[in-house]
């Protein structure tokens, strides 16, 4: 028989634990994120972190702070104004708004004027390091959200655009402020937009509206956000229904507004014509341009912050890989649709990355380069997102085994990473300033003439004459009728005391542009130091003609006609000049010399008087109202200023002071 066993039937007691699996493994999951997240922007920080000890350049820079007074003054109406006008040829007033704030804290506590000097750029910078920062963040989340959850894909997605080189222009060039914090809405409206379509509810959905129009407001970029939602809905398997397009209205319509309100402000200065270029040739530039941001930024290497158009040949055919570049695309383009059958993943990244290039391709020609690496600051996310998926498969279970060579992928990945990150300060280090960021165009692009003319105008502003005219010379070869690079060869000219050089420049400079005033006014200055005073009359007349008011023409011109001996006509010039400015010393000096000059010795000490109250260390003064008392017989008062004139280091002649000494 069997026996029948016996059990304790008392339970024993149970403890609860105090945080379940499921809890415990999301609190280690959100430590790892944490963790991951703040190593990402520690190496980001220390990539960047030596841009903030770098200047201004002249690209686009002086337009956005430097020659900008409404930047310099924060405060409502100038707010008002942002919204209300374009700026820089863009309507983008947060951007705008955030530089003004920019240059406030970096004028606090200074006088309250730093226009005639260039402000520290540090501040302008930091700004733009953190934005980069902060748009890092929303990457690593954006990413881990769409991935539900892989946390190898959303450190993947976020170190590489945290660190790829072709970010450098977004973060380093301080006029580029608007793609860092259009970018901080448009990913932020993107993240929001995933709540949205997991938790259903509408106010999500407003807060993606709110940050698109965020978004706007700071680069007309942001029109393609639409667009990149319907990507999303392919990715997240959404039935493309009446529901998805009525939601999608809203972004649409804005979409078009603000598209139209940027093609009226940029249809003069920097949409090219139309005209041009061919409509094969514009297919072309397009299918070169998507192909190349995607081999820049797997492979970064000849970076530059200007590709200029290509150089056709003699026969006026363009270089071979532009008439293979539709081919190329329509290939991937069919490896892509044909990879959908398997997996949305390469068409998901492929349609993200697309559809924000497409406005920037070049199909209508925008400004005179055929690409730029700040296009690809958002674009790059879909092309990384696709590469951290796939490296994260590597790490999937697949029939409870995984792939083998995974941790070769990762040692791959990690000497590519390390790579990147030192391209990234190599190309940081040429934004320093004017100088390297140019000298590095024309050592990758000799035949890019912008990189001439800017770099000649920082030699220029610093008065390193010979290196400015240099490059002046190289770039009128490449564009022979630039009449603003005319000028400034005058300019210099000038300085070097190379008067008829320097005349030929402003006429040729005039006959590309006779509208200048500020040309007409240079010749003029350079005649009347020719003593070519009739000519330069002439020019001093057409200068005002085209400029109404222009103080700096009456200030010259004044002078000249005192030279000329037409005093009369110079006391009108000297009298509007004080009128109008209150005048200085030098201006009552000069007018008292032609009341001098016309007898009218009352009206001239009178002027003296007054040059000496505002400046009382101006000898000049004091030793003519010392000549009108010599000729006036007082020749105690004459040898009272005369001691005075030379006691202010005016050259006073021992003969005049010993003869009023003995006539006293």
């Amino acid at each position: 028989m069997k026996q029948n066993l016996k059990t304790d039937t008392k339970k024993l007691p149970i403890t609860k634990p105090l945080i379940k699996k499921k809890e415990l493994k999301s609190k280690q999951s959100t430590w790892y994120r944490y963790v991951i997240l703040t190593v990402i922007l520690l190496i980001s920080w220390f990539l960047y972190q030596p841009t903030l000890r770098h200047g201004f350049t002249n690209w686009d820079d002086p337009t956005y702070v430097l020659e900008n007074n409404q930047v310099k003054k924060l405060n409502s109406e100038n707010i008002k104004y942002f919204f209300s006008n374009a700026s820089a040829y863009n309507y983008h007033p947060l951007t705008m708004i955030s530089l003004s704030i920019d240059y406030y804290l970096t004028s606090k506590g200074k006088s309250k004027s730093i226009d005639s000097i260039d402000p520290p750029a540090t501040i302008f910078h930091a700004t733009n390091v953190i934005l980069h920062l902060l748009n890092v963040i929303l990457v690593f989340i954006f990413a881990f959200q769409l991935s539900r959850k892989r946390l190898i894909v959303a450190t993947i997605t976020a170190l590489l655009f945290a660190i790829h080189p072709m970010h450098v222009e977004s973060v380093a060039w301080i006029a580029e402020r608007k793609d860092v914090l259009y970018a901080l809405f448009f990913m932020s409206g993107l993240i929001v937009y995933l709540e949205y379509l997991e938790k259903k509810k509408l106010s999500f959905l407003i807060a993606a509206l709110v940050f698109f129009v965020l978004s706007l407001f700071s680069k007309p970029s942001a029109v393609v956000f639409p667009l990149v939602l319907l990507v999303i809905d392919y990715f997240q398997h959404r039935e493309f229904s009446q529901k998805l397009w009525f939601e999608k209205i809203p972004f649409f319509v804005l979409s078009v507004i603000f598209g139209l309100i940027t093609v009226l402000i940029q249809s003069k200065v920097a949409i090219g014509n139309i005209k041009d270029f061919s409509m094969l040739q514009r297919l072309m530039f397009a299918s070169y341009g998507f192909i190349m941001y995607g081999v820049k930024l797997i492979f970064p290497v000849n970076l530059a912050a200007f590709y200029p158009y290509p150089i056709l040949d003699s026969n006026g055919y363009l270089p071979t890989i532009f008439y293979l570049s539709p081919f190329i695309f329509l290939l991937i383009s069919a490896l892509v649709y044909y990879s959908a059958r398997f997996s949305r993943t390469v068409m998901f990244g492929y349609l993200f990355y697309l559809t924000s290039l497409v406005l920037v391709l070049q199909f209508i020609s925008v400004g005179s380069a055929i690409m730029a690496d700040r296009y690809s600051y958002i674009a790059s996310i879909g092309l990384f997102f696709i590469i951290a998926l796939y490296v994260d498969n590597a790490f999937m279970h697949k029939g409870n085994k995984l792939y083998p060579g995974r941790w070769i992928i990762v040692g791959i990945f990690i000497l590519y990473s390390a790579w990147v990150g030192k391209l990234t300060v190599q190309q940081a280090e040429i934004w320093t300033n004017s100088e390297t960021l140019w000298t590095d165009v024309i050592a990758k692009y000799p035949q890019a003439d912008i990189s001439y003319k800017n770099r000649g105008n920082y030699y220029g502003r610093l008065n390193m004459k010979d290196k400015a005219l240099l490059d002046y010379n190289i770039y009128i070869k490449l564009t022979p009728n630039d009449p603003l690079a005319y000028s400034n060869i005058g300019n210099i000219y000038g300085l070097n005391n190379q008067i008829d050089k320097s005349l030929d420049a402003y006429s040729k400079s005039i006959s590309f542009d006779s509208l200048n005033a500020d040309t007409y006014l240079n010749r003029a200055i350079t005649y009347a130091r020719a003593k070519q005073f009739e000519n330069s009359i002439r020019d001093y007349t057409k200068s005002l003609s085209l400029k109404p008011g222009n103080m700096e023409v009456y200030i010259n011109r004044s002078y000249t006609l005192l030279e000329m001996g037409k005093y009369e006509d110079a006391i009108k010039d000297y009298t509007m000049i004080i009128e109008k400015t209150g005048g200085n010393d030098d201006n009552f000096l000069k007018r008292g010399l032609c009341y001098y000059f016309l007898v009218r010795h009352p009206e001239a000490k009178e002027n003296f008087l007054k040059c000496i109250e505002l400046n009382p260390a101006n000898g000049t003064a004091y030793y003519n109202i010392s000549v009108i008392y010599n000729s006036q017989k007082d020749f105690a008062k004459a040898y009272q200023y005369a001691l005075k004139a030379q006691s202010l280091n005016f050259q006073v002649g021992a003969q005049y002071l010993e003869g009023l000494k003995s006539k006293q």
